[in-house]
């Protein structure tokens, strides 16, 4: 499965509605409003290759930053129920936001800085992943 199917697959779950997913000739212009919240991040995260818990980090800028900002969403697995990991836990800038959780969805409100690390503890087999997405949720900016 590709990084793009992934991640319309994993925006499909979860409840959004997706015109990135459509193919879109390069002769058409894109419209403005798309009904779905703008993406700040998207980035899967692969288990490990033992059954001991892993780390894996990334860093990643914003600028500017949206005022309150953004929702982190979680899609264990690749959102079909397949490659899930036994469990994940998600942090952002050294501040827990998904506790250990093995469901195949989470979310959780986040502010962004300019510059931010992601760190996911993963536990599973080698083909186990977690896609994480940061999106723009206005209601968050109040």
């Amino acid at each position: 499965m590709t990084i793009k199917s992934f991640a319309c697959a994993f925006l499909y779950l979860a409840g959004v509605a997706l015109t990135a997913c459509q193919e879109v000739k390069p002769d058409h212009p894109q419209a403005g409003f798309t009904g779905y919240p703008p993406s700040v991040y998207m980035q899967p995260f692969l288990g490990c290759s033992s059954d001991a818990p892993c780390t894996r980090s990334a860093e990643f800028r914003v600028d500017p930053v949206p005022n309150g900002c953004c929702l982190l969403i979680v899609t264990n697995g690749d959102g079909q129920g397949a490659d899930e990991t036994r469990s994940y836990e998600i942090f952002m800038n050294g501040k827990n936001v998904i506790p250990a959780d093995h469901s195949r969805n989470a979310q959780a409100p986040v502010k962004l800085l300019r510059t931010n690390t992601l760190k996911v503890v993963l536990s599973g087999e080698p083909s186990s992943k977690v896609f994480v997405l940061i999106a723009y949720d206005p209601s968050q900016s109040k």
